[in-house]
């Protein structure tokens, strides 16, 4: 099989593109260990971030389909990394919430990923590092995920 070669990145979008690309290949990888599967690490985080949420609620905060989040949430609740509960609010509904095991997991699959960010950056010097640091939590903010 032919490659198709990689255009260089004549623009900043570009560059940023090929980051994205090159970094959820490396993300999706599974690692020796991996107590989280890759694909359900987003959804761990988010409920890290927001608390305990209505899959539906949280469906919509990831933009993703109801069906793909639900489906990812009972698979890790079957493994203890989630619970979920009767909402309070309204008894007929049930909200999802991170338990310790998960934000342990989910510490660990970022601990192993952030291994390869660290590799990749060994020879970079500490103003290089800040300056990209400050950029990427600008860009991050005006996606308007930060």
């Amino acid at each position: 099989m032919q490659r198709v070669p990689v255009q260089e990145s004549t623009t900043a979008e570009d560059a940023v593109l090929r980051l994205v690309m090159a970094m959820g290949r490396r993300f999706r990888m599974r690692i020796d260990g991996d107590t989280v599967d890759p694909s359900q690490a987003a959804i761990l985080y988010s409920l890290s971030c927001r608390g305990a949420v209505r899959v539906g609620d949280l469906a919509e905060s990831m933009r993703l389909d109801a069906s793909t989040v639900s489906r990812h949430v009972h698979q890790l609740q079957e493994h203890g990394l989630i619970r979920r509960d009767q909402d309070p609010a309204d008894g007929r509904a049930s909200i999802v919430d991170v338990t310790d095991e998960g934000r342990s997991a989910l510490r660990a699959t970022f601990d192993q990923r952030r291994a390869f960010v660290t590799e990749a950056m060994a020879g970079w010097a500490p103003d290089d590092r800040a300056r990209l640091r400050d950029d990427l939590l600008r860009l991050t903010a005006d996606l308007g995920d930060g």
